[in-house]
């Protein structure tokens, strides 16, 4: 971790970027944002990490499918305690790129979706920068 830095009553930790990694790791939810025609747009999804990059499935018909292919994304994952008023962030920032059926693609991690129908698409979010902070209790 890098130096501690004061913010209200507790206190922020700047994340290291191999400790962004794990913290992504372990965590199966997130979300996705990405500017398209309708503005900034950001959905919940579930993800894997592998291979220096975030992983999504979706639809051929998504939105994420029709508007973020080899655009600016970001990606953030966290876990917030309300009582202690502590938690973690994650950011990655990054560009999306689209893998379709038949496509090769290769080392894909394990990745089941959450929601129900076929998720063929792989959205793998190639990061430019990963960042991170810890909000410690007061």
């Amino acid at each position: 971790m890098k130096p501690e830095m004061p913010w209200g009553g507790g206190r922020i930790l700047e994340l290291d970027t191999e400790e962004c990694w794990e913290l992504m790791g372990g965590r199966e939810t997130g979300r996705v944002g990405w500017g398209g025609p309708e503005g900034q747009t950001i959905h919940p999804v579930n993800h894997a990490v592998g291979n220096g990059a975030v992983w999504l499935r979706t639809t051929a018909y998504s939105s994420l499918a029709r508007e973020a292919d080899e655009s600016p994304v970001a990606f953030q994952v966290d876990d917030i305690d309300d009582v202690t008023r502590a938690g973690w962030s994650v950011l990655v920032r990054g560009t999306a790129h689209l893998t379709w059926p038949g496509e090769a693609a290769r080392d894909l991690p394990e990745l089941e979706p959450w929601v129900e129908g076929l998720r063929p698409v792989w959205v793998q979010i190639r990061p430019t920068a990963v960042t991170g902070r810890r909000l410690l209790p007061r």
